[in-house]
């Protein structure tokens, strides 16, 4: 995770739903964030300058130093909700961390290649998990990793025991033996059984016509 990441914020006295959209009115972001010491801060941080520092990071979850006022912390960001409508940032959850322990975060699941089993045996790459979670030092902490699929073959599936991740730096928090990605076989019968189904409709349509031409005309 880039770490070079610094968000300005300042101590926000006010609280509530009704002072929290006259904020936002005004082009800041309530925020909060828990301590390491077991306190939770009340921030409000610039709308605009925070929204441009969330988009240079392709994960939501990232680390940052938050200074308020002449207190610097390094901080996660550990949830951003964002207004349904407009879509901007409504809320920020921050978590001081200690620079010496590990933390969980989620780390991003980005796949690259065509596999071999889509490009010459008719399947179809599909993705089960978008992220893992992992117990890293902030130091080590990354928020995408790149996972090459082009060797796989239709039927082979890749794991989450299976990914590129040094188990000196990361333990990974996840079922070993969850499928990350997977080439499946193209389903080729739902044509087939259209088809059946498709003459069946047609015969029962002509049949009342049929009867009709049958039938003695009436005097």
């Amino acid at each position: 995770m880039a770490q070079d990441t610094n968000i300005v914020a300042e101590p926000r006295t006010v609280h509530g739903s009704s002072a929290a959209r006259r904020l936002r009115r005004s082009g800041l972001v309530p925020a909060v964030i828990a301590t390491t010491d077991g306190k939770t801060e009340l921030l409000q941080l610039n709308a605009h300058d925070f929204e441009r520092e969330v988009a240079r990071h392709a994960n939501p979850e990232f680390i940052a130093h938050v200074q308020v006022g002449g207190t610097v912390r390094t901080a996660l960001v550990r949830e951003l909700q964002r207004d349904g409508i407009t879509g901007r940032i409504a809320h920020a959850d921050f978590g001081e961390i200690d620079p010496d322990k590990k933390i969980h975060v989620h780390v991003r699941l980005r796949l690259l290649g065509d596999p071999v089993g889509v490009r010459s045996e008719n399947g179809v790459l599909e993705q089960q998990l978008r992220s893992v979670q992992v117990a890293v030092l902030p130091k080590d902490a990354i928020e995408t990793l790149a996972i090459d699929v082009s060797g796989l073959h239709k039927g082979d599936d890749l794991k989450v025991k299976d990914l590129a991740l040094d188990p000196a730096k990361f333990s990974v928090v996840e079922d070993p033996e969850q499928v990350v990605a997977n080439v499946a076989a193209v389903e080729d019968d739902a044509p087939a059984a259209a088809a059946p189904a498709a003459d069946a409709a047609a015969a029962a349509a002509a049949a009342p016509a049929a009867d009709a031409k049958k039938a003695p005309a009436k005097k």
